[in-house]
């Protein structure tokens, strides 16, 4: 009877530790699971905030949005909203004009915060107004103009028209189109390389009345103003570093003298004294190498004479990593690449351009041998597509072939004075931690 007893014992002395063990561990998998359930409450509220802040962040840029479409355009100093619900949460924005690193550049500070069940989260963004600057390709109608062989744009590509696609194209970033729909040719096998999208919004294309008021301002209050010249054939030159004197422009007028037309002397200007913008009454022929940051206007045309490089450049390659010069070039009636001796074989052009009554085009783009490249580093918005050669199904016939190319620095900054969108473009984006 003692050993059954003692066994007894031992059983039940078993039996209770295996109970407690089960039941310590059932506790500890409770705890568990309530901390389980707890990080994951925190990740999900934690998402939904990040999401209620982001949500702050769109509604106040489609705010500035709108107000950028008014006529005139509306840039206020500040703004906010506070407790804004949504999907069970709230968001507040505060939104702050500042003073950017472009001071042409109107720009926004907006930070968001997003709460959700004592869990928050807050974004801050700038946005800055988009300029055409930040396209390499944009035509407010398509026209008769065609996309074909040879030709070769790495850059943002839109149009307000329909895009036409005969032979193969490249193109290096995502084409768009307010168009629903694209021509392309039977036979022709274009690359994309980030896709396009057809039916999207209208970029609205800028008014040249507008512009010259505003460039004419400019120029007059800090800036160069060349005024009305006598003779209906007269016109300024511009030459960009002329004698190799860095930094510096000099300009000439060719007007009526009497019954004669004369040259004037020329005139020798430092960069650096002046912001940076220049308008003219009268149409103006340019070439040279830039060294500095310039927008030259015309009430009439711009003629291109031969090459518009870049100091901070390697010809051919565009800019170098630490160029810091910027041109851009704004007609408002055309931009021309003149058939002179230097432009007949290849051109190469460092600048944005902007054509505000039609194109941007080659003189004389349907007669004589082919001229080779026309190579562009930076880019161009035009009312209407000009031509700059023809083709047939063997090849070029006359004028240039595209070799078109975004200068990446135009993506948030823009020459000084530069025409603005109605959008605005992120420039920066950062979470508080």
């Amino acid at each position: 009877m003692r050993s059954i007893t003692d066994e007894s014992g031992s059983t039940l002395v078993a039996v209770l530790a295996i109970i407690t063990a089960v039941l310590l561990i059932g506790s500890a998998l409770f705890i568990l699971g309530t901390g389980e359930a707890d990080v994951v409450e925190y990740t999900v509220d934690s998402a939904q905030a990040f999401y209620l802040a982001e949500a702050g962040q769109e509604a106040a840029q489609s705010i500035l949005q709108e107000l950028a479409k008014e006529d005139p355009p509306i840039y206020p100093e500040s703004g906010a909203m506070e407790d804004q619900a949504l999907g069970g949460g709230t968001y507040d924005v505060q939104a702050d004009k500042v003073a950017g690193l472009y001071p042409w550049l109107i720009e926004y500070e907006i930070v968001s915060t997003g709460q959700i069940d004592g869990v928050s989260r807050t974004v801050t963004s700038r946005i800055r107004r988009e300029t055409f600057a930040q396209y390499l390709y944009f035509s407010n109608q398509a026209s008769d103009i065609w996309f074909t062989t040879g030709d070769s744009l790495y850059g943002r590509v839109h149009s307000n028209g329909k895009i036409k696609i005969d032979g193969d194209p490249w193109f290096g970033k995502k084409v768009t189109s307010a168009h629903p729909t694209i021509t392309i040719k039977h036979g022709s096998d274009p690359v994309f390389e980030e896709g396009y999208e057809l039916d999207v919004d209208e970029v609205t294309f800028p008014n040249a009345r507008e512009i010259e008021e505003t460039m004419k301002s400019q120029a007059q209050h800090g800036g160069l103003y060349g005024g009305r010249l006598r003779g209906n054939k007269a016109y300024y030159e511009v030459v960009l570093g002329r004698n190799g004197r860095t930094g510096t422009l000099s300009f000439r007028s060719y007007s009526k003298v009497g019954r004669k037309y004369k040259w004037s002397g020329w005139t020798d200007v430092d960069l650096s004294t002046f912001n940076g913008v220049i308008w003219s009454e009268e149409p103006v022929e340019i070439e040279g190498t830039l060294d500095g940051t310039l927008t030259l206007g015309s009430a009439d045309d711009i003629w291109i004479t031969d090459d518009l490089l870049y100091e901070g450049s390697t010809p051919g390659y565009g800019p170098d990593d630490d160029c810091d010069d910027i041109l851009g070039l704004v007609a408002a009636k055309d931009i021309i690449v003149a058939d002179t001796p230097a432009n007949r074989h290849d051109c190469e052009i460092h600048a944005h351009m902007l054509a505000l009554w039609k194109s941007f085009e080659v003189e004389h783009y349907n007669h004589g041998s082919p001229r080779g490249d026309l190579t562009i580093w930076g880019g161009f918005a035009q009312y209407k597509v000009g031509a700059v050669g023809t083709f047939n199904k063997w090849g070029q016939v006359s004028g240039y072939n595209k070799d078109y190319h975004f200068d990446s620095r135009l993506s948030g900054l823009s020459p000084p004075g530069y025409p603005e969108t109605n959008r605005y473009i992120m420039v920066s984006w950062s979470e508080a931690e």
